[in-house]
């Protein structure tokens, strides 16, 4: 080894910028994150929000600042990290660490650790449990069941376990304010308020999900089973919520002396979770073994396992006469294994009388791996009483043939499943190149809309807060965002979306975006711009695609809005201070319709009190938890509610973004965009 090489483990961890440099420092220097952390060696990615961070770039852990909001509890969707913790000097985790090993797979698929102070304020199980949908972890159906136990089990540990409080007893409102006021002064101690609370959730094999609460307080312990049928009176309200836990899940066990409650649910039935990453693993070998012409069967790769090498010699004459080279050879049940792994088979022929493991066991052990799950398996054996027969396929056998072996059976069987087992992994192949395609298709898009780091930028120098939040649709889409500075006064911002999905509507964007950045196309008022747009389109599109459009112009001297729209989702004019706000008209011919059709440029006041609301027709359009649309109404009360309960400066659209994802389904139908342009800082609420 060359001297000087640094040997440590690397991890790339993403930090908010509002967080002090001692109070990281700290905690990456404890054992409360890492297993060993003089053993490691840290990369630090910076950013204002989540928003900042790519998603295509894994993050081995999110540090937050405390007090965050919903902001930061959002990065829990938008992120590509498993663990998440909240940096507060006074916070030590203590027995909850660590979070991040030093093991070749992580032990949990998502951790979020926050202190009892802010976990309290905050809506911490609705977006853990958004983060485990969006992550393919639970199914959408079972989500609600997931969230009101999690719910139900995390206000216990917080309440009974971190605060110590005791609501057993019946609560008068006289007790019931003395347990507020008694709450806000510990939640302000240092020893109850900066005490932990984690959830972690993990996946196990058989695809069940357990989710776990761990506090730092004095624990439970939790009525008996016998106690269960006394808690209905009306003179306690202790324990209430554990008979609906165990309704809600498959099993529930507490542990730690009652400071940690694990729960475990079924991922559902019809519930289909993401690949796992043993068709990886299962590929990579593919690659480093016998290179296999997937058009022709005489190449594949074929296992014989026979403990009689007189067998094994017969079936490779047999194989090799009709043009079978690439053969591999096992003399017992271990060895079979051994040879798998090593040669990744396309097909196996298999004794099932064999010592030191049987075809039994071989065929067990093989499909409880899910790197061999698909591949065939033909047994071989002499036995005449048909409960040996069926207990190999029982156990996962593909087909069985008897000995004397026929060379014409075994070859015709032997060929017909490498066919089928190439035709599957030609289609994969083709499946792997495509998504490859689209992916790059996907991150081209992504790219036409501006960066965080740009659009901020450009907000300063124009005196407006933007932000902005665009997550694609399980297929390509067509939706669209920019900013085109125009002079010191004057910004201008459009909003598209065209129709249909797929590399169609993708490559129409690309067009699209040329467009709008050729300078010929500068400095016209809002209507002539989309009447120019429209011309070139009508020339560029087939018959029957098009694009909804709306182009403005902010003018800070003048204290306007100018636009024009072509049949766009509404744009949604508010006041920042008393959190009134209206939809303007967004109706207008949609562009490559009609080439002559003209547009109204309409304009308002945009003055120090307003902000500006556009969004793509996914967040009006997409049916939510409660199998209804975000209706007009209740996307103004949305947007009044999230305005007066920040006390701070807030990301408009990153928060209304978040409220939407929290009820939408994970894998959504069209591209999601909203974009916000605040002139003034949210104010506190009044």
């Amino acid at each position: 080894m060359p001297t000087g090489t640094d040997t440590r483990k690397k991890y790339t961890i993403a930090v908010a910028d509002s967080l002090a440099e001692q109070d990281v420092t700290r905690f990456l220097a404890g054992g409360s994150i890492w297993s060993c952390p003089d053993e490691i060696a840290v990369k630090r990615a910076s950013g204002q929000t989540p928003e900042d961070f790519p998603n295509n770039r894994h993050f081995s852990a999110c540090l937050f600042p405390t007090e965050s909001g919903r902001e930061w509890l959002g990065a829990l969707i938008r992120l590509n990290c498993a663990n998440f913790v909240e940096c507060l000097p006074d916070m030590v985790l203590r027995d909850l660490g660590p979070l991040v090993t030093q093991k070749t797979s992580t032990e949990h698929d998502l951790v979020l650790c926050m202190s009892t102070r802010s976990a309290y304020h905050l809506p911490v199980v609705r977006k853990f449990v958004t983060g485990l949908r969006y992550r393919g972890l639970i199914s959408e159906a079972i989500a609600p069941a997931v969230e009101m136990a999690v719910q139900e089990a995390f206000a216990n540990s917080l309440i009974h376990g971190n605060l110590g409080l005791d609501t057993s007893g019946h609560l008068s409102m006289d007790r019931f304010t003395e347990l507020g006021e008694e709450t806000e002064r510990r939640l302000a101690s240092i020893e109850h308020g900066a005490r932990a609370i984690m959830l972690a959730a993990r996946r196990l094999n058989d695809g069940q999900i357990t989710i776990a609460i761990n506090d730092q307080g004095h624990g439970f312990t939790p009525p008996s089973e016998n106690a269960l049928s006394d808690i209905t009176s009306k003179d306690t309200t202790f324990g209430r919520g554990l008979p609906l836990i165990k309704s809600l899940c498959n099993s529930v066990r507490f542990s730690r002396s009652g400071r940690t409650i694990e729960l475990t649910f079924s991922h559902g039935e019809n519930d289909v979770l993401p690949a796992d990453s043993a068709y990886l693993a299962d590929a990579e070998r593919a690659s480093n073994g016998v290179a296999v012409d997937l058009r022709n069967p005489q190449s594949a790769t074929i296992l014989i396992a026979d403990d009689t090498m007189l067998s094994r010699e017969i079936i490779a004459s047999y194989l090799r006469a009709d043009g079978f080279t690439n053969l591999v050879f096992a003399k017992d049940g271990e060895d079979t294994l051994a040879q798998v792994k090593a040669h990744n088979p396309d097909l196996i022929i298999l004794d099932i009388i064999m010592p030191k493991l049987d075809g039994y066991g071989v065929c067990k052990a093989l499909r409880a791996d899910p790197a061999y799950t698909e591949t065939p398996i033909i047994a071989q054996t002499a036995l005449e009483e048909n409960e040996g027969r069926t207990r190999i396929f029982d156990d996962g056998a593909t087909d069985l043939i008897l000995k004397p072996l026929n060379k014409a059976e075994l070859i015709a069987r032997t060929k017909i499943y490498l066919e089928n087992r190439l035709l599957v992994k030609q289609l994969q192949a083709y499946q792997e190149r495509t998504q490859s395609e689209l992916k790059l298709a996907r991150d081209m898009q992504e790219n036409l809309n501006p960066a965080p780091e740009h659009y901020r930028g450009v907000g300063l120098d124009y005196g407006l807060r933007i932000s902005a939040t665009f997550q694609m649709s399980s297929e390509l889409g067509g939706d669209m965002w920019g900013l085109v500075p125009l002079d010191e006064h004057r910004l201008g911002v459009y909003i598209v979306d065209f129709a249909g999905h797929g590399l169609g509507a993708a490559l129409n964007t690309f067009r699209l975006h040329s467009l709008i950045w050729s300078d010929q196309l500068r400095d016209h008022e809002p209507g002539e711009y989309l009447e120019i747009l429209n011309r070139h389109l009508k020339g560029l599109l087939p018959v029957g695609q098009y694009a909804t459009m709306l182009y403005g112009i902010i003018d800070r001297e003048k204290h306007t809005f100018s636009y024009a729209s072509a049949a766009c989702t509404s744009p949604v004019l508010g006041n920042s201070v008393s959190g009134q706000a209206k939809y303007l008209d967004g109706s207008g011919v949609p562009l490559g319709v009609i080439r002559d059709a003209r547009y109204e440029t309409r304009t308002i006041r945009f003055g120090k009190e307003h902000f500006l609301l556009l969004y793509s027709d996914a967040l009006i359009e997409t049916t939510l938890d409660d199998g209804k649309f975000l209706s007009e109404e209740k996307l103004l009360e949305m947007l009044k509610s999230t305005l007066f309960e920040s006390c701070r400066e807030i990301d408009l659209a990153a928060q209304i973004a978040d409220q939407f994802m929290d009820r939408a389904p994970a894998q959504l139908s069209d591209d999601f965009t909203i974009v916000s342009l605040q002139s003034t800082p949210i104010p506190c609420a009044i």
